[in-house]
């Protein structure tokens, strides 16, 4: 399901003070304006936000009005008005929407607003602001040829069983500005596709819009997005609680009659998806659907049980909603159909406990056994129309906080829609909970799905995760923006609130905003409005109490040195050694064909790019500080064609293919110097297969582990190769962590556990060769066990000893690991919740002289992915913290004791 400035505020607070006069009593202080006149643009010379403006805006249409305006104020705004560089957007009212060109080529989601007013028979122009480029210097003839082009775009999807029934709808050419995805301050020019593909696990189906660079070929941005002669007739219909409601239907010229809707400009239809998987629907409808049939206009209960009455009332009362209040016909504010699926399930059969806006239509799953139909709650309804709402206005993209203002808007949009509809004061404790009509039992509070009324801030509550978790926790952090929304509500008259937030959605608020920009929109829309001071106080205020304001950010409190901000890439796992780091990146969402980036682990200099433009996948690097190697995938036909092991230079330079195959996928790489273990897996034929190179002879596959074993968690040291071998012994499978000598193949050191059956012995994973023993980590079988960490000497009779007891406090329930020569690092993957303080965390322990695990940053994000660099307690992670996805550091652990 499907940026506001707390210093410029009070800058204009200070400003507006009068001060008290000599000799005379002291005046009262002037009413302060909260909204900024002028809010500067990031990264562009053209403002985000210009207000308070009463200048003359001359005669003709409003669009000739606008742009004569903006070309008046070339030196204020910095917008070119040729007639190829910006272009006017469909409009209502008194908003001029145009969008940017560059070199004739459109420009995502950049969008500058002129904002009139008529004043008898003059009128004049009161603001202007949204997103202009204007640093863009891209080449806009695209050198790519499109059919290269087009398989990248289906490159990404990355399950070759998937990929061949993919589909790539282009759109055409599309300029990226900087800051956007992996483009560059100057621009990036693309082909836009709409891929969709069908989830060959799930049976869902997938639909993402992909960005190819029309030069390089790279991936630079990537997010998800997913009738006969008639006539109007009233009917009945038994909703999901048995009670007959009034439905408007259509009646067939057979006699019959569908589950539509003729009384409105605007047609509602509603399906009966019949129990087919979900994925059947998303972004698309089966060949022969039509809307839900009846021989008669009343619709039995069997009818209301799937959610379809459900599901058809709900959509009169959202068009109703955004008609009335608004004037807005339909969801796409032109007519167009409103859409509803009900009775989708799982893959699987099971209950599809959820709703989505595929971006034409809602989908409903059926419920189950706990749940009534998904179409049964109106909020959820009215959230999911509002997606598609959104999508047809500012358009907010679906990552990180620009997605969770669309989740927000979606949240507050759909309450405020249902507390209309039931009569209920948005001051009423359950009017902010979302979804708590959905449970056939319990209160509304145990089954709300959220509740705006949460009090959650940005600064204090937003959780930290990486874009491959929920977009960037765009369902997780929605009430931090939809909870000042709703504290507006309850402050200001509901009417007065929704025409704020609606003005604000659909006049001020651009593609890319993120939460400070929300704000901006918001009190933007509210002055314009003419909302009084003391309103505009109240709603500054809200956004106050909810920690929105520009620079939050920065605010929540990190103690780690950030080496590589804002890393996107999906399977991006920081390799770092000898003081250098290598990692692989790409855009937002991290689904795009990633590069390498190497720098230095003290901080010191910039990111390099270590690999080529060429189209292909450079992913699961590893280093030793001086060189690195990693897998890369080569696409050609729309498939992956290749997949290499290449090495190089931590320094840059060309690059040499160590390894080819078409049938074997790369897994694992590790290196020490010049001995590199590659672990391959061909899917097809279900084999995985270890290949070594010692002191940089050719990859050689070896041949000494028996054909019934298999290994995982490669290490290389000195000349050793270590792993967890494990197979199928009497009484299940086996798990041994094993050394051996990379020269002659033989074991150094297997360290067997007791029971030799397979019934009870542990699950190994993590090892890790260090100065004289291997470190794993060994979780238990039984239920609730937790993870012993564990190092085992390669001299002697090859002692283990406990380094965090499976008994300790500190123990894991599921470990990550990395060690340096005297310390181990580890993260709990226990899980995701939304709670920072439960999200994975680094602890770090002495490996010679066991004792309590200490925290290694009180960074309240998710940490994880941790690498050691050198001998010491150095360690580089992947860090969620600072609203973005950062690849950081620490040199020793925190001495404080975290919150």
């Amino acid at each position: 399901m499907p940026r506001a400035a707390a210093a410029l505020a009070a800058a204009a607070l200070l400003a507006g003070l009068t001060a008290p006069q000599v000799f005379a009593a002291p005046a009262a202080p002037a009413d302060p304006d909260p909204v900024p006149a002028t809010v500067a643009g990031e990264g562009t010379k053209a403002p985000r936000l210009v207000t308070g403006l009463a200048e003359d805006a001359g005669g003709g249409n409003a669009e000739s009005a606008a742009r004569r305006h903006l070309a008046a104020n070339s030196g204020r705004y910095h917008v070119s008005t040729k007639a190829a560089d910006l272009k006017a957007l469909p409009h209502t009212g008194t908003t001029v929407r145009f969008q940017q060109y560059h070199q004739g080529v459109a420009v995502l989601g950049a969008q500058y607003l002129v904002h009139l007013q008529a004043q008898g028979a003059d009128r004049d122009v009161t603001g202007a602001g949204g997103t202009y480029f204007t640093d863009l210097t891209v080449d806009t003839t695209p050198t790519l040829d499109p059919k290269a082009s087009k398989g990248r775009a289906l490159a990404t999807v990355t399950d070759p069983r998937a990929r061949k029934a993919a589909t790539a709808e282009e759109h055409g050419l599309v300029v990226l500005p900087g800051g956007v995805g992996s483009a560059g301050k100057s621009g990036s020019l693309t082909r836009h596709y709409t891929v969709t593909h069908t989830d060959v696990n799930s049976g869902e189906e997938q639909t993402r819009e992909v960005y190819v660079d029309a030069h390089t070929g790279a991936v630079t941005l990537q997010h998800t997005s997913q009738m006969h002669a008639e006539t109007p007739a009233t009917g009945t219909g038994v909703d999901v609680h048995g009670t007959t409601q009034p439905i408007n239907v259509a009646k067939q010229d057979d006699g019959t009659y569908r589950l539509s809707d003729l009384t409105n400009p605007t047609r509602i239809d509603t399906y009966d998806a019949e129990g087919r998987p979900s994925g059947q629907f998303n972004g698309r409808m089966p060949a022969g659907m039509k809307p839900m049939p009846n021989p008669t206009a009343d619709y039995p209960a069997a009818a209301g049980e799937t959610g379809a009455v459900n599901a058809h009332i709900n959509s009169a009362k959202v068009y109703d909603f955004y008609k009335k209040k608004f004037g807005r016909e339909g969801i796409d504010g032109k007519g167009g159909t409103i859409l509803s699926v009900v009775n989708v399930r799982s893959s699987s059969g099971k209950p599809y406990l959820n709703a989505f806006w595929d971006g034409t239509k809602m989908v409903y799953g059926g419920g189950g056994p706990d749940y009534y139909s998904f179409a049964a709650a109106m909020d959820v309804a009215g959230h999911e129309m509002t997606h598609g709402v959104i999508t047809n206005s500012a358009n907010l993209i679906y990552i990180n906080q620009s997605g969770s203002i669309n989740e927000g808007l979606a949240d507050y949009f759909g309450n405020a829609i249902e507390a209309d509809a039931k009569g209920t004061p948005s001051t009423d404790p359950n009017a902010g909970l979302v979804g708590e009509d959905l449970c056939r039992k319990g209160t509304p509070k145990e089954c709300a799905l959220r509740d705006l009324n949460d009090g959650r801030s940005a600064v204090k509550d937003y959780i930290g995760l990486p874009v491959n978790v929920d977009n960037g926790g765009v369902h997780y952090n929605s009430t931090i923006f939809a909870g000042a929304l709703w504290d507006i509500r309850e402050q200001l008259s509901a009417t007065t609130a929704d025409k704020l937030v609606y003005k604000a959605l659909t006049e001020y608020m651009t593609p890319l905003d993120d939460f400070a920009d929300g704000r901006d929109a918001i009190l933007a829309a509210g002055k314009a409005s003419k909302l009084s001071k003391a309103d505009l106080r109240k709603v500054a205020r809200a956004f106050d109490q909810h920690g929105i304001f520009r620079g939050w950010e920065k605010k929540t409190g990190t103690d780690s040195e950030a080496l590589v901000k804002n890393v996107t890439d999906q399977n991006s796992i920081p390799a770092a050694e000898g003081g250098r780091y290598v990692v692989s990146n790409s855009d937002p969402t991290g689904d795009s064909l990633p590069g390498l980036y190497a720098g230095r682990t003290d901080g010191g200099g910039k990111p390099k790019r270590l690999t080529p433009d060429d189209g292909r996948w450079y992913v699961y690097p590893a280093t030793d500080g001086k060189k690195f190697a990693a897998m890369a995938m080569s696409i050609k036909d729309n498939a992956i064609d290749t997949m290499d092991v290449v090495t190089g230079s931590v320094k840059g330079g060309p690059l040499t293919t160590l390894f080819s195959s078409k049938t074997e996928q790369t897994t694992e790489i590790k290196m020490d110097g010049d001995h590199i273990a590659v672990l391959t897996t061909d899917f097809s034929a279900g084999e995985s297969f270890l290949y070594t190179s010692y002191k940089g002879s050719p990859l050689k596959r070896v041949e000494t582990i028996p054909a019934d074993h298999g290994v995982w968690a490669l290490t290389v040291k000195d000349g050793k190769l270590g792993y967890t071998e494990y197979w199928t012994a009497a009484k299940g499978t086996l798990f041994v962590p094993t050394v051996t000598d990379m020269l002659t193949g033989k074991v150094v050191k297997q360290f067997l556990p007791a029971d030799q059956t397979g019934a009870t012995s542990p699950l190994i994973n993590g090892t890790t060769l260090v100065k004289g023993k291997l470190v794993w980590a060994s979780k238990g079988r039984a239920a609730g066990a937790k993870t012993a960490i564990q190092a085992g000497s390669l001299s002697g009779a090859g002692t283990v000893t406990d380094v965090v007891p499976a008994t300790s406090p500190d123990a894991p329930a599921t470990a990550q690991l990395t060690a340096s020569d005297r310390y181990v690092t580890y993260a709990d993957l226990g899980g995701v919740e939304a709670d920072n303080a439960k999200l994975p965390k680094l602890k770090q322990v002495s490996l010679n002289r066991p004792g309590t695990a200490v925290r290694v940053s009180c960074n309240r994000g998710m940490q994880w992915y941790p690498d050691a660099d050198g001998d010491g307690r150095q360690v580089v992670w992947i860090d969620g913290t600072a609203g973005a996805t950062d690849i950081v550091t620490r040199f020793a652990p925190t001495h404080r004791t975290c919150k």
